[in-house]
């Protein structure tokens, strides 16, 4: 089945603020904002303009991380250079009082994000405040008090807020947007997909005006809603059997962590009921509109989010490649191991990453973002159902060794999907020469491998030659070769 899915997938194309400085802006009589200089304001970073977002991306993997933390991770970001990540930027917390902005910590973001060479991309998000339709938040999260976001009050004042972070942003290489965060949540979105729909056109209008270069991502719809419209596609093409067992393999690490919103279903009866309620009908309705959004070309950028086990990418991407547009390209701006409680080896878990990440990369998505980099103790997951990358000082766990292993491989090279002959994985092919992560979907595979070729067991301190042959099982192992991936895959 993985194998299957892999070739199916193999055409798809690649392709909140806390400062408390004051003034900053000037507003016009006409309603709009310009950057200004008032006492206290901080001049825009600058610093040397990036090739746009939309176009090659020489880094595909990047991470994201807690800025507050940033002494820490930096030196792991060091050895992802080139890579992206991503900042929430809130309208409410850059203007918590009608004309009085505050750029200071978004700035300090920006400079930060130069030190170690990230191309930084901005999630541009109303909040509840004075500006918006409602002002009393339903849903309050975390240190930083992150709420829902509302209609705006004025929807010129919401474009000239949009144009002045773009203007400010862009001389300094920040090219990609994406207009809110997975709105499918109420904990993220308070008002309807008919609001949803003006905002992000009225947004994606203004972000092209004030940059014609820049690339716009929609909002970015939660790893949880997928495995409901997955479901639901097989349920209209007829096939109960796999839309049942899609379901299952989707959500085998959320089963019971929601109450009842993800059940398992035994039957097509079950799935039905599964399906209707008040969070899956959500889900699928803002999916819908997602997708609406990126086939009237509102948007430039399929945005997806994938926590869920390895076993559920294949069906992840073989969905997105069925329903995205033709040349729309798909980034996962956040990727990671949802588990709950679980007891994986920090080996495991860096197994686990490896096939994810490689069956991404060989979906056609050509932008993975880890989320979290760094186990945080003192935040609010410190059981950590998503695991990091980095333990809490900073050190690199088996998990970012194996990451970085796979950023370094893939800057600047082109992915091929592996599967066939019982293997899975992804070859990563650049200046002719081939770097494999590979394992198999039942039992040992024999390979063949020429001279000079290596091959490299997860956690083994250095590869080893090949003599002609490799067994390849279970556990995913680094090829590397000096023949193109089409050679090498062929060979294999």
């Amino acid at each position: 089945m993985l194998a299957v899915a892999a070739v199916l997938v193999a055409g798809l194309v690649l392709g909140a603020c806390d400062g408390t400085g004051t003034g900053g802006t000037a507003r016009t009589s006409g309603g709009s904002a310009s950057q200004g200089s008032s006492p206290g304001s901080t001049p825009a970073p600058t610093g040397p303009d990036s090739t746009p977002a939309s176009g090659p991306l020489s880094a595909p993997l990047g991470a994201k991380y807690d800025w507050s933390r940033f002494d820490v991770v930096s030196p792991y970001l060091k050895t992802l250079s080139g890579s992206s990540t991503f900042y929430e930027l809130v309208w409410c917390d850059i203007e918590p009082t009608d004309g009085q902005q505050d750029w200071k910590t978004m700035d300090a973001v920006v400079r930060k994000a130069q030190t170690v060479d990230a191309r930084l991309m901005i999630k541009i998000r109303v909040g509840s405040c004075w500006a918006t339709t409602q002002s009393n938040p339903q849903h309050v999260r975390g240190t930083k008090n992150k709420t829902e976001s509302f209609m705006p009050k004025d929807l010129d004042r919401y474009r000239a807020f949009v144009t002045s972070v773009v203007k400010r942003y862009s001389a300094v290489g920040v090219h990609t947007y994406a207009v809110e965060n997975e709105v499918n949540s109420e904990s993220f979105w308070g008002g309807s997909t008919s609001d949803l729909e003006t905002l992000v056109r009225a947004a994606a209008d203004s972000i092209r005006a004030a940059d014609p270069s820049a690339a716009v991502a929609d909002p970015g719809i939660s790893s949880t809603a997928y495995g409901a419209a997955i479901a639901t596609r097989l349920l209209d093409q007829g096939k109960e059997a796999e839309a049942v067992k899609a379901w299952n393999t989707y959500y085998s690490r959320r089963i019971g962590t929601r109450g009842d919103q993800l059940p398992a279903v035994n039957d097509v009866a079950g799935l039905r009921a599964a399906l209707a309620s008040p969070q899956s009908t959500r889900n699928l309705q803002y999916l819908a509109l997602a997708e609406k959004l990126q086939k009237e070309k509102v948007v430039d950028i399929r945005q997806v989010h994938f926590y869920e086990s390895w076993e559920a990418a294949p069906l992840f991407v073989g969905y997105l490649s069925a329903t995205t547009p033709a040349g729309m390209p798909v980034e996962a701006w956040e990727v990671g191991q949802f588990l709950k409680d679980g007891n994986l080896t920090d080996e495991k878990r860096a197994e686990e990453l490896v096939k994810t990440v490689s069956i991404l990369l060989g979906g056609g998505i050509r932008r993975v973002l880890w989320l979290p980099l760094v186990m945080n103790p003192a935040g609010r997951n410190s059981a950590e159902p998503r695991y990091g990358l980095l333990d809490p000082d900073g050190s690199t766990r088996s998990t970012g060794a194996a990451f970085e292993a796979m950023a370094q491989a893939s800057a600047g090279a082109k992915a091929t999907a592996i599967a066939g002959k019982g293997l899975t994985g992804v070859a990563l092919e650049k200046n002719g020469k081939t770097v494999a992560y590979v394992w198999s979907t039942g039992g040992d595979v024999k390979v063949s491998l020429r001279p000079g070729e290596t091959v490299k067991q997860m956690g083994a301190p250095s590869p080893s030659a090949a003599t002609g042959s490799a067994v390849i099982g279970s556990t995913p192992v680094q090829v590397v070769s000096d023949r193109t991936a089409a050679e090498l895959v062929g060979a294999l």
